[in-house]
């Protein structure tokens, strides 16, 4: 990182502590751990192995301010929601708590669902919890610990079950300088517990600005979480994402990245099976058009036995832009009984689209079972013609085909509102992109 842009960044550090209400003293000290940190790591450029494919030029050449609380009509959330009239909504404009536009009924004793800002003086949880797993030992997880304002904390006791989805909608503005926002989620689901989650990262207007999140989930013993992410943000965001999954005995963790609109995407998911007979599902799917660049990170570390993990990426690019995964598998040594699949499939739908690839495993130890592929490429002509004979016009069985491709994704989500949502989204997004309708 030069030193133009550290000083960039520390600009914007002290712009955002002088804004800042009073908070706890533990949390301050964390807050300057943090950036102390960012700007001994600097900022990622090309040359670092991990980075290789994404440029944060945009990122490194701009001066952010930090973005501000602003007005946001339910009209405009509107096309957001989940269908679902008992849903839970926590709702951050630009980084802060809209409390008009959220929706927090009557919860069980044993849940807690809040902003952080509300609970960072009465949850010891909360200090014990925050920043230990995703730990700001990364650029930007460093950087978010540093500079967020609030976010969404979401706790559940031992045996609790709750079916109804908690949606936390992440809205980003237009501003008069460019904007930096940190949202910050922190999910702790106890023993036996269930949640489903949804992120929904969304953009109005078109101005510059970055958008730097963490995620972090906590599935104790056989507890059950349901977690997709939504990226549905404007073409002048630059949104880069890190989820952070630990999973401990028994528990079963499922998270799916659905990426639908951004100028510049990173995300990055480490998944740590850190007890025996962890399970987790990582889905993702990527749909680019115009320019977009979207970057899929994933690790998936296997630290005991007879855990299992499946990753199934998807891309679909169109136009220039540019789908990148990078998947690795770790399985320590004395994880026998792994079991460990990887999937990344890709289909250009365009001469300019570009897509990389790189699937790994790292194994150090015996007895286990995993493998990895990557496929890219066109349509199936001998598929196009198969429709074709069957009633289909050209554009019709493109699109059909497409779609099938896409939804092979979707259909992993076990949150039926928002699996419907997107079967609908795919069928209007590719009757746009191909023309006519499926």
């Amino acid at each position: 990182m030069t030193t133009r842009t550290q000083n960039r960044f520390a600009h914007t550090y002290t712009l955002l502590r002088k804004a800042l209400p009073d908070e706890p003293g533990w949390l301050s000290e964390l807050r300057d751990e943090a950036f102390e940190n960012f700007k001994a790591l600097g900022l990622p450029t090309v040359k670092h192995e991990e980075w290789r494919w994404t440029n944060l030029k945009r990122i490194a050449d701009t001066d952010f301010v930090p973005a501000e609380l602003a007005e946001v009509s339910e009209a405009q959330l509107a096309k957001y929601l989940i269908e679902d009239a008992d849903e839970i909504r926590l709702v951050f404009v630009n980084g802060h708590f809209a409390d008009k536009l959220s929706k927090l009924p009557t919860i069980p004793d044993g849940l807690v669902i809040e902003p952080i800002s509300r609970v960072l003086g009465s949850d010891e949880g909360l200090q014990v919890k925050l920043g230990r797993f995703a730990e700001p030992t990364q650029p930007f997880t460093a950087l978010n610990t540093a500079l967020f304002t609030d976010g969404a904390y979401i706790r559940a006791g031992n045996s609790l079950t709750i079916q109804t989805p908690i949606h936390v909608l992440y809205v980003s503005t237009d501003s008069d300088a460019p904007a930096v926002s940190s949202p910050r989620t922190l999910v702790l689901a106890g023993e036996s517990s269930e949640l489903r989650v949804i992120e929904s990262f969304v953009g109005h207007g078109n101005s510059p600005r970055l958008v730097n999140s963490v995620t972090e989930i906590v599935a104790k013993g056989n507890a059950a979480v349901r977690h997709v992410k939504l990226l549905r943000e404007s073409d002048g965001t630059s949104h880069l994402g890190w989820t952070e999954l630990n999973v401990e005995r028994d528990a079963n963790v499922s998270s799916h990245s659905i990426n639908l609109d951004a100028g510049l995407a990173r995300n990055d998911v480490h998944a740590v099976l850190a007890a025996e007979g962890a399970n987790c599902s990582l889905n993702g799917l990527v749909l680019g058009r115009d320019r977009q660049h979207f970057d899929n990170h994933i690790v998936v570390d296997h630290v005991r036995p007879h855990g299992t993990s499946s990753q199934l990426y998807r891309a679909v690019v169109d136009d220039k832009s540019r789908s990148v995964f990078a998947g690795k598998v770790i399985v320590r040594q004395g994880a026998h009984g792994t079991d460990a699949q990887q999937q990344n499939n890709n289909l250009l739908l365009s001469n300019d689209a570009k897509v990389d690839t790189k699937p790994q495993l790292e194994i150090y130890t015996d007895d286990v079972k995993c493998s990895h592929g990557a496929t890219s490429g066109q349509l199936n002509p001998e598929a196009i013609f198969f429709l074709r004979c069957r009633g289909l016009d050209e554009t019709h069985a493109r699109n059909l085909l497409t779609y099938a491709f896409a939804n092979n994704v979707i259909e992993h989500i076990k949150i039926d509102p928002v699996r419907l949502a997107l079967e609908k989204l795919l069928t209007e997004r590719f009757a746009g992109l191909l023309g006519g309708s499926p």
